[in-house]
């Protein structure tokens, strides 16, 4: 059985952290997250589709006569994706700190996760032309957390999230706000398998400057 993280508001406790096995479906959902992590929110590939045929919201073709534009073209046109950005030595700088602590306490399946991790997440990044600064703020609250505290019991993880929504909710961010986040979260999940764990961690999941980041960027990127 799939071991299950710890409820908060960006990673509900729903989420499998490591899937016991990885089938044809699942490979066919990260494909769906990727369409979807670069504003393709409306045509499904083929095998998403039909693994997945509730997701195919928008699969009608464009009228006669009207240009079908590239979702990410149109979404990141002006975006840091086209200007050169090195979005690896970016997401390194933030996640080797993560591997290299990983590798010293001897745990090596965290290691290599963090490892293909960084890889991935620095292609999705790049493709979604994420603004540098909106990655170096993401990171900075999560080593924030990380320095705070050492890791949280359950019953500060409840507290945290109980304290997190709560003043979200007083600055007016809805339940729909928080939906959109969460399905960009786990669609990132699905790219960067195991990252999610490692950075949840520490409680950063339920701190609000986290979550109204992810809400900036799932918008950005298309999420409705």
């Amino acid at each position: 059985m799939a071991e299950i993280d710890a409820a908060s508001v960006l990673f509900p406790n729903d989420v499998p952290s490591r899937p016991a096995s990885v089938p044809e479906w699942a490979h066919a959902q990260r494909t769906a997250a990727e369409q979807r992590l670069v504003g393709n929110h409306g045509k499904p590939d083929a095998a998403a589709a039909v693994a997945f045929p509730s997701e195919r919201k928008a699969d009608a073709s464009p009228p006669a006569g009207e240009k079908s534009d590239d979702p990410a073209a149109v979404l990141f046109k002006d975006d840091a994706a086209r200007k050169g950005v090195d979005y690896e030595r970016a997401v390194g700088g933030e996640l080797d700190q993560f591997t290299l602590d990983a590798m010293k306490d001897g745990d090596t399946e965290r290691a290599s996760a963090l490892k293909a991790a960084t890889a991935a997440l620095s292609e999705d990044f790049r493709a979604a032309g994420t603004e540098p600064a909106t990655i170096e703020e993401a990171f900075t609250i999560v080593r924030q957390s990380a320095d705070s505290f050492s890791p949280p019991t359950p019953e500060q993880i409840e507290a945290g999230f109980v304290a997190g929504m709560s003043e979200l909710s007083a600055s007016g961010v809805t339940e729909a706000d928080i939906g959109i986040a969460r399905r960009f979260i786990a669609d990132m999940e699905r790219v960067s398998p195991g990252v999610v764990a490692s950075l949840e961690r520490h409680g950063a999941g339920n701190d609000p400057r986290l979550v109204r980041s992810a809400i900036k960027e799932a918008k950005r990127r298309g999420y409705r």
